[in-house]
């Protein structure tokens, strides 16, 4: 196996533990170790039942906490790290995506059968670091960078829980697999159980398909990630369960954004839609209302940049955005040069920002509203039309139109005051 995160003292002391009870990790932990890829999160099983497990800890340095009983997991602290132990067990669904009777099991073959893919049920007992258990054919399809399901008929798998597509293009983005045709003739066949699938959740999916091209970064790949995965979303049906009449873009985009976050990655999925059309989505997939708003703000900026719109109409989005879609725009021309001049545009748009001290917000304004109070008592304008003033400045200051300088700009409000009493 090579360097064995497995052998990590806090796992060796778990270990000791279970010393008379066999406790094995599996999936991921074992999958990664196998492909020298970095282990973040140990997952572990066995045939002890929650509350055996409970009294193994006793005494040791593990704290116990039962987590899901019925689910026979507990989680179990030791040193700042924490590893989720579950007992075997044997699932039933019914309704497509949770299972709703659950039968602890004895064996690893058992416990397999209720797992997604063959390369994520791959078990290691803690005590022969040395042994792998391969009950469902995973090993071949790890040495082959395959992914096929627990079981040779792919329906029996996907059809129990719809999200296991969006894991399956998941895993073929982070880990460079390629689906079986079995598997892609099943997601498709199953695509429909998407609608069943709690937002958070496709949410959370998603959001690690956009990031793959971060995820493994020393990993030997033979094609571009998140490229790979959303062509995978698009030929098994789930593009539309995701981005409903979003058509995709060229994805050829999605090669140069590894330094983008997946707002900025989503408003390039969305760069030939709108802002609010993307807002939507985003806040429909239970997106941070934060997040959606930068996203929706770096695609308009983006738009703004494309459409030779006036400066002001940049940069009302904030400065943060007009980055972002730089960014944007940098991987839109590396994957096609008549991008160019838009990416062009927005460098000299920024570094216009900075060489002319442009006021990035109203706060950026060389006055304020206790001065424009001040000429509202000598005009005789009312004071709530300080706000609109104040918004009309800093658009003719970013536009040039005057300079951000206290005197120019008391100037122009007084004129603003004068000339318009009842409608800035």
């Amino acid at each position: 196996m090579g360097e064995i995160p497995l052998l990590a003292p806090w796992l060796q002391a778990v270990a000791r533990a279970f010393a008379e009870v066999p406790v094995y990790a599996v999936g991921g932990a074992v999958r990664n170790t196998l492909m020298n890829l970095p282990v973040s999160d140990v997952d572990l099983c066995g045939p002890a039942r929650p509350d055996t497990v409970m009294n193994l800890c006793k005494g040791t340095e593990i704290e116990p906490r039962l987590r899901a009983a019925h689910f026979g997991t507990v989680e179990l602290h030791i040193g700042g790290h924490m590893a989720e132990y579950t007992t075997f067990r044997q699932d039933s669904y019914r309704g497509g995506h949770q299972p709703f009777a659950v039968r602890f099991a004895d064996t690893v073959e058992a416990d397999a059968m209720r797992r997604d893919f063959s390369v994520n049920a791959l078990y290691t007992p803690l005590n022969d670091l040395g042994t792998v258990i391969d009950p469902t054919g995973g090993l071949p399809c790890l040495r082959e960078r395959v992914l096929h399901t627990v079981t040779d008929d792919p329906d029996q798998v996907l059809k129990d829980d719809g999200l296991r597509i969006l894991r399956a293009a998941r895993f073929q983005a982070e880990l460079g697999f390629t689906l079986t045709d079995a598997v892609l003739l099943s997601a498709r066949k199953y695509a429909s159980l998407l609608d069943e699938i709690a937002a958070e959740r496709k949410r959370d999916e998603l959001t690690r398909l956009l990031m793959a091209d971060t995820k493994y970064p020393t990993l030997q790949r033979t094609a571009p990630p998140v490229s790979a995965g959303l062509r995978t979303l698009v030929r098994v049906g789930a593009w539309e369960r995701l981005f409903y009449d979003l058509a995709p873009i060229d994805f050829s985009i999605m090669d140069h954004t590894a330094a983008l976050g997946v707002g900025a990655k989503l408003a390039l999925l969305y760069c030939y839609g709108t802002p609010a059309a993307l807002l939507a989505r985003m806040t429909a997939l239970r997106y941070a209302k934060r997040e959606a708003l930068a996203a929706a703000g770096a695609l308009a900026a983006m738009q703004g940049i494309e459409n030779n719109s006036a400066l002001s109409d940049v940069l009302r989005f904030g400065l943060a955005a007009v980055h972002t879609a730089k960014g944007m725009l940098a991987a839109r021309a590396a994957a096609d040069p008549k991008d160019w001049e838009a990416l062009a545009n927005a460098e000299r748009i920024l570094k216009q920002i900075t060489e002319r001290n442009l006021p990035e917000s109203l706060r950026g304004l060389a006055v304020g509203g206790r001065e424009l109070l001040g000429l509202c008592r000598e005009t005789g304008a009312p004071r709530e039309r300080i706000g609109s003033v104040l918004a009309a400045l800093w658009k003719e200051a970013v536009d040039g139109q005057v300079p951000n300088t206290p005197s120019a700009l008391r100037s122009r409000a007084r004129k603003l005051l004068i000339d318009s009493p009842g409608d800035e």
